[in-house]
């Protein structure tokens, strides 16, 4: 595995982040006036859909770590797109060729393995995951729910049956890794927020980043984030590669990412003190994208309880 980004996956997450700095649809505006499309929609679901699909599944054979750098830029600034559900949602389904209107962006899909459904009303269609199977289903009816984050928006579903089921291969893993990479943008913007508060914050004539209680929490922050991020790109090579550890480590990726952005939101809002717990600071947008998407596709316990069976029966089969 490369220790280093390739020049195309920096360019990638640069040209993402030029399409969003500056978006006028956030999670701020869809806390106040409810989810709509943000500009930056079209531009990605048309331009790129093709990230991380592999070449079986109708793709030009990008890594599925591209993909994961650009849906991180996303979930650092908090973008409310219907891009990392759909991309979540063609990896689920990729170990089968996709239809081109899938891979086009022009029918928008979005994983139907949870409980609650991410932007069930928003899309086009849902990927599902059976016990025999992926496939492609619609909805018979969608019952919105109220989403701890109104930018990510949360429905109850009836799914009719699948066009047809293909096996799911590695699917559910990738798609799981679209989910732990978003988490891991999610906790770097919440650190450079904090960062900012505690650079500019001054409390008794020092800005209050120069006193420890407030410097070690941001540090254990980014170490989090930063061990969360590795992990998430390894596992993404792993899977890639059909390495055998990368089940392992797909599940330790979305558990490590889940509790690194909620730990990261968590200490912004600590670091903006008393001002931090109100509604007019962002701190709490951080903290509750982080709370939804930890619980996607697989809560961070799930996971976690999945590394702890998957090292037994490792150690099992050893012995």
């Amino acid at each position: 595995m490369r220790a280093t980004f390739t020049q195309e996956q920096l360019e990638i997450a640069k040209t993402v982040r030029s399409l969003v700095e500056g978006e006028g649809v956030t999670a701020r505006t869809a806390l106040d006036d409810g989810w709509r499309a943000p500009a930056c929609d079209g531009p990605l679901l048309r331009d790129f859909g093709l990230l991380g699909v592999p070449e079986r599944a109708g793709g030009i054979g990008s890594d599925l770590i591209d993909l994961l750098v650009a849906v991180e830029v996303l979930g650092e600034h908090l973008v409310p797109s219907r891009f990392p559900a759909h991309a979540a949602a063609v990896q689920l389904l990729s170990a089968a060729p996709l239809p081109e209107d899938v891979l086009s962006g022009e029918r928008v899909l979005t994983p139907a393995m949870d409980a609650l459904v991410r932007f069930a009303a928003q899309a086009d269609g849902l990927a599902v995951h059976r016990p025999d199977g992926v496939g492609i289903a619609v909805a018979e009816a969608v019952v919105a729910r109220q989403s701890l984050d109104p930018s990510v928006p949360l429905s109850d579903v009836t799914l009719a049956a699948p066009e047809a089921l293909t096996p799911a291969g590695t699917g559910p893993w990738r798609a799981v890794l679209v989910v732990a990479a978003e988490l891991c943008g999610v906790a770097q913007g919440a650190i450079d927020l904090a960062a900012e508060q505690a650079r500019t914050r001054e409390q008794f004539g020092r800005v209050i980043g120069s006193y420890q209680g407030v410097a070690f929490q941001l540090a254990e922050a980014a170490t989090a984030r930063k061990a969360a991020w590795d992990l998430t790109l390894y596992a993404g090579w792993a899977v890639d590669n059909d390495r055998p550890d990368a089940q392992l480590q797909v599940h330790a990726a979305k558990a490590a990412a889940g509790r690194a952005a909620v730990f990261a939101a968590e200490r912004c809002i600590q670091v903006h003190g008393g001002m931090g717990i109100t509604m007019e600071a962002d701190p709490h947008l951080f903290l509750r994208r982080a709370l939804v998407l930890d619980a996607v596709l697989g809560s961070g316990a799930a996971h976690r309880r999945r590394v702890g069976a998957l090292r037994v029966q490792a150690r099992s089969a050893s012995s």
